[in-house]
């Protein structure tokens, strides 16, 4: 698997994501009232479920429509040319920086996804129902300067034949190439091991309309059977192991659109796609694939977007079940190198068609979601029925910028700490969502902030000349319900600084019966800071509601 170690676009600082105009419309719905749940008018009533306690698998179910551009090439972001550049305060190039966000200047980055598409090319080949028609209609195209493919429909091409040169069936993507799908499937049937589609750089996919499945990248082994480290400097065998539907390396893009990736498997990173370059999902499925390293749907460190699109039962062996942003960890000491992530559902009105990470395992970190460093906003989404081995069941947010507004996080679990979200040594920022139901075995069943070492021997007692608020986290028009854990069955903040506002903490549970430190349901803080406003509200947590470590929260 890759160990590269430079930033998605040849050292650009990565930025936060522009929604685009047509999330314009968004808008904080608040909370209705406080008095049992956050009413997300915009994720059209499905939070109101959850008022009691309810069942939070049901969120799963709501199925993805095609969105209302979805035979666009582009999104509809304003947004300046590719080679318009632009810098920062500090003199660095922001030109590729980001996925059409306007920056604090008012600039804007550069556009999502590949560059042109079907619409670009005036001649469509029809590819009849065979892999090598297949495979020759690519190489063709990409000898063309690119093209637009159609494949007959319902057809199932099987790919049997490996090609060792470029360690797949099909030759690698270099131009601006179209794949319209008709409803077909591209699959892996051979003994051999390889993934399906591969796009280097200066090249741009599109997929429409089609599935892929039985992609299996394999890591490169020693004759003794170890598995090697991919050279930081790139060689012939970078990225061996990564993505098992798709690789997209830096310089390149693809876009998915009303794709399947489903049964993929990669012996690194990216159960079914791995991206170091620019990806956009939309209105798509990432289902039942694995990775052996981290991302068992999804791996990046470029820049993803994620957009009306079903993130769910992944499987991977190290962090981010459904998807990882970066690899590493604090808990690891391993250098964390990360990109840019956005994951956003449709809203139009009272019609909602969100974003899943949904039943989703990881074998360490981040059962749904994991960034080990970058940015990432997740927004009109369900996060729910997640498990993590260690941390961070729904959610494991390490060193990261996280944006979290309009999400339900509910019946995640993790062994050790934050069942519904970890948000770590970062800066995190949860709005207009509902946090419930969420279990961990340690602390935090809603949510873990802060430093992992703890001491419990010193009985978590509040001693300032120790605080460090190493991490951020703000809770606005939030409801954090019904979770449970060891302590903190709400909240446990360690060394760090937390903000209620217009937020509900309620009818969580703390299950240590231990008589040697404070035990409290509702939110435990350990050597930091947790600030609430008026309206924001700590009760009917067993069996207290802070423990008297948090000033104003009355037991």
């Amino acid at each position: 698997m890759s160990d590269d170690v430079t930033t998605p676009d040849d050292g650009a600082p990565m930025v936060p994501p522009r929604t685009s105009r047509r999330r314009g419309l968004w808008v904080a719905t608040g909370v209705a009232g406080l008095t049992g749940i956050v009413g997300l008018a915009a994720l059209g009533g499905l939070a109101a479920r959850h008022d009691r306690a309810g069942d939070p698998e049901r969120v799963a179910d709501n199925r993805a429509t095609a969105p209302p551009n979805a035979g666009d090439d582009s999104p509809e972001d304003g947004r300046t040319s590719e080679d318009g550049a632009g810098h920062d305060p500090k003199g660095e190039d922001l030109s590729d920086a980001g996925p059409g966000r306007d920056d604090a200047h008012g600039r804007e980055g550069p556009e999502w996804g590949a560059r042109g598409g079907a619409e670009d090319h005036d001649d469509v080949r029809e590819v009849p129902c065979d892999d090598d028609a297949l495979v020759d209609a690519i190489e063709l195209a990409n000898r063309d300067h690119g093209g637009t493919l159609k494949l007959a429909e319902k057809c199932t091409y099987e790919l049997d034949v490996k090609d060792r040169k470029i360690g797949g069936a099909l030759p690698e993507i270099k131009q601006d190439v179209t794949i319209k799908g008709n409803g077909s499937t591209i699959t892996r049937d051979a003994e051999d091991s390889f993934r399906i589609f591969r796009v280097v750089d200066g090249g741009a996919l599109t997929l429409k309309d089609l599935t892929i499945s039985g992609g299996n990248a394999s890591e490169v082994t020693d004759p003794g059977g170890s598995v090697r480290s991919t050279p930081a400097g790139g060689g012939g065998k970078r990225y061996e192991g990564d993505g098992g539907a798709l690789l997209v390396e830096r310089g390149g893009k693809a876009r998915l659109a009303q794709v399947t990736l489903a049964g993929n498997n990669a012996g690194g990173d990216g159960g079914a796609v791995a991206n170091f370059g620019r990806v956009w999902l939309e209105d798509s499925r990432v289902v039942n694939n694995h990775a052996r390293g981290d991302g068992g749907g999804v791996f990046n460190r470029g820049i993803l977007k994620v957009e009306e699109t079903k993130v769910d039962d992944n499987t991977a062996g190290g962090n981010g079940g459904g998807i990882a942003n970066g690899s590493g960890g604090r808990r690891t000491g391993v250098g964390q190198v990360a990109g840019t992530v956005e994951i956003t559902g449709g809203w139009a009105g009272k019609d909602t068609s969100p974003s899943t990470l949904s039943r989703n395992r990881a074998g360490r970190d981040g059962g749904g979601l994991f960034s080990g460093g970058g940015y990432v906003t997740v927004s009109f989404t369900a996060i729910t029925g997640n498990t993590a081995c260690e941390n961070g069941g729904g959610i494991d947010a390490e060193n990261t910028d996280l944006d979290v507004g309009k999400v339900i996080i509910a019946g995640n679990h993790a062994g050790h700490d934050g069942g519904g979200m970890d948000t770590g040594e970062g800066f995190a920022t949860v709005a207009d969502s509902v946090i419930v139901d969420n279990t961990a075995n340690r602390f935090g069943g809603g949510i873990y902030n802060g430093q992992w070492l703890i001491k419990i021997e010193d009985g978590f007692l509040t001693r300032p000349q120790d605080e460090d608020d190493n991490a951020a986290l703000t809770l606005r028009n939030t409801v954090i319900k019904g979770n449970t854990a060891l302590n903190g069955g709400g909240i446990f903040n360690n060394k760090a600084k937390i903000t209620l506002t217009k937020t509900h903490v309620t009818e969580n549970t703390a299950t240590d019966t231990a008589k040697l430190h404070r035990v409290a349901g509702g939110i435990l803080n350990h050597e930091g800071h947790v600030t609430l406003d008026d309206e924001s509200l700590i009760s009917n947590n067993d069996p207290t509601n802070c423990a008297n470590t948090v000033e104003d929260c009355f037991n």
